[in-house]
């Protein structure tokens, strides 16, 4: 009867773990299952703070959409958003900040300048989002400085560090590849990517989560530096 007991436990505990690991939740389940032990710090009577960060991944021409199909979804984004968000307010008196992470491959300057004018009305702010494949360090660092500069100098988005000068900006990595970090390789090719984005003027990358992605890192609900190792993809784990 033990054994009996025994095997049935193996044999379930065995079809539990191939469930989880088709979902890739074995890459952060254990990280999970920790932090619902760990003690939560007090915050007595004092008012406690929510922060929702909402990233966009905003793609207008998503499924290959021709220029009238993608200008009519930005059109009614740019009607319809304003009224709807003017409705609410925080405790501070600040209408929701949406902010648009747009596709550098998607560039269409009547979008642009439609959503800089949402952000100078204080309804949220652009910043970049890239898909990429098979690609080099060179030709990355090229693409985000010409992009980050087409953003500021054409349509008055992003914000120089004032110390350097330097463009800063936010980022979501398409396909969520971040640092190279599939497995197979595909949708980025940069190992050192997360060196050139702090390079380029990148503060803050919003890529994750990416489960049930394999993208996904170990390190869960966490706001982190991470630090780019030469040839070691996905550093950020």
């Amino acid at each position: 009867m033990i054994l009996a007991a025994f095997l049935v436990t193996i044999i379930l505990a065995g079809s539990v773990w191939r469930l989880l690991r088709s979902r890739n939740m074995d890459l952060w389940i254990w990280t999970y299952l920790r932090s619902r032990f760990q003690p939560r710090n007090k915050t007595g009577q004092e008012p406690t703070h929510v922060y929702f960060c909402f990233c966009d991944h905003f793609e207008p021409y998503w499924r290959k959409a021709n220029v009238d199909t993608a200008r009519s979804r930005v059109a009614r984004w740019l009607d319809g958003y304003p009224r709807i968000a003017g409705l609410h307010r925080d405790s501070d008196g600040r209408v929701p900040q949406h902010s648009f992470f747009y596709p550098e491959e998607e560039y269409d300057e009547w979008i642009l300048d439609g959503l800089a004018q949402l952000r100078r009305d204080g309804f949220g702010d652009v910043e970049v989002h890239l898909h990429h494949d098979n690609d080099t360090a060179d030709h990355l660092r090229a693409t985000l400085l010409d992009f980050t500069r087409r953003l500021h100098d054409r349509h008055g988005l992003l914000r120089r560090d004032e110390k350097t000068g330097q463009l800063m900006y936010c980022f979501i990595h398409g396909n969520w590849a971040l640092d190279n970090s599939r497995p197979d390789g595909r949708w980025c090719g940069v190992d050192n990517e997360l060196s050139i984005l702090v390079e380029t003027g990148c503060r803050c990358d919003f890529t994750m989560p990416s489960a049930p992605s394999d993208t996904q890192t170990t390190k869960i609900n966490s706001i982190y530096f991470a630090r780019g190792e030469p040839g070691c993809r996905k550093s950020h784990n």
